[in-house]
This record gives C-alpha cells, sequence and structure tokens, in this order.
C-alpha cells in the first residue's frame, strides 16, 4: 500500500503538473501513450484520476487480463480516485486485437461504472478504448453517460 502511494506522490508532484488541461480524448490518449507498452498483449484497465481543472493527478492501472479480456468491478476502478481525492475520472482499456469497437461487454462495464461514479460524486468523463488509434465510448456510445 505504501508503495502505491509514494509512487503517486512522486508522479504528481514531478511530470503531472506540466500536463495541460484534458478538454479533448486526444490529450488523453496522448497522456497515455507509453503506458500501454508494457504487456502490451494483455489487456488493460486504466484510471486517469483528474483534479477540479481537468488536470490528472495519477494514473494507476487497476486490472491486467488477458489476451481479449480484463475484469474490472467499480471497487477497484474507484478505490484509487477516492483515496487520491480525484474530482472525476477517465477510464482507458486497450484491445491487443487491434479493434476499435466497444464490445457488449465494453458498453455494459461502461455504464456500471458510470452509475458508480455517480453514488460517489465522481463523474466518469470518458471511457477510452486504444488499439490501433483509439475510439472514446462518450462519442459512440453515449447512452452510457445518462
Amino acid at each position: 500500500m505504501k508503495i502505491y502511494e509514494i509512487q503517486t506522490r512522486y508522479v504528481a508532484k514531478g511530470v503531472m503538473e506540466s500536463v495541460p488541461t484534458f478538454t479533448h480524448p486526444t490529450a488523453v490518449v496522448r497522456y497515455m501513450e507509453s503506458a500501454f507498452n508494457q504487456y502490451h498483449d494483455q489487456e488493460q484497465f486504466w484510471v486517469v484520476m483528474l483534479n477540479g481543472a481537468n488536470r490528472p493527478i495519477a494514473r494507476v492501472m487497476c486490472t491486467l487480463g488477458l489476451a481479449n479480456q480484463t475484469q474490472i468491478h467499480p471497487r477497484e476502478a474507484f478505490k484509487h480516485a477516492v483515496r487520491e481525492g480525484a474530482i472525476s475520472v477517465i477510464f482507458l482499456h486497450n484491445h491487443p486485437s487491434g479493434n476499435l469497437k466497444a464490445s457488449i461487454d465494453d458498453i455494459a462495464t461502461t455504464t456500471r461504472l458510470v452509475e458508480a461514479g455517480k453514488v460517489l460524486d465522481i463523474p466518469v468523463l470518458d471511457h477510452v478504448i486504444v488499439a490501433d488509434g483509439w475510439t472514446s465510448i462518450r462519442a459512440t456510445n453515449p447512452e452510457c453517460f445518462r
């Protein structure tokens, strides 16, 4: 537990202060560019925690899965956000297959996470799929965010 706290605090005070405000998914994808380099052949589910100015305060890989799936539960998805005092979050996960289309499970998971965020008063701003390019679930499936 302490290792996580030290890592996030160090990164938050050093690198993260120079990151611009996130106003579009492109900025988030650029910020997360190198995050998916390790374990690139496995699905990874990440949370980016934001402050009130939509600047990142931390990022954490919540789960590491298989080549074509990973499990995520709201408990794991939001525990770091609560700990860091995040005002909002953006979720990202990769598709090692290169397919950018959100699966039925991706849409169901997003809807569930958005509902959990409402309960916690930590809005989910987007859920981005990264592959050979990227896609925003908010843009392609806005009904998940209602």
